[in-house]
């Protein structure tokens, strides 16, 4: 399943997030499909694919110190539009 985190901190917090970034590791069970920074600061992002549960909470959970995650699944529109049209 596919899903969109932001995630948030507080100015005071740019360091902490620095060395979070320079720490990363991707568990077992996520792929990460793309990321973005947000060049007024403060905001980052992030599409993934997770395999269970478990490998997002082991994904999100090492930032819950410094941050808040926003976790969305997410679907991409041609693959929900055929979805939707099974219940017409």
């Amino acid at each position: 399943m596919l899903f969109l985190d932001i995630s948030t901190w507080e100015p005071h917090d740019r360091d902490e997030i620095l060395k979070h970034f320079k720490d990363i590791k991707v568990p077992e069970g996520i792929k990460i499909k793309n990321q973005w920074i947000d060049l007024s600061g403060g905001r980052y992002f992030i599409l993934y694919e997770a395999e269970s549960a478990e490998a997002v909470g082991a994904f999100n959970l090492p930032w819950s110190d410094v941050c808040v995650i926003e976790s969305i699944p997410v679907m991409e529109t041609g693959e929900f539009m055929s979805l939707m049209s099974k219940y017409k």
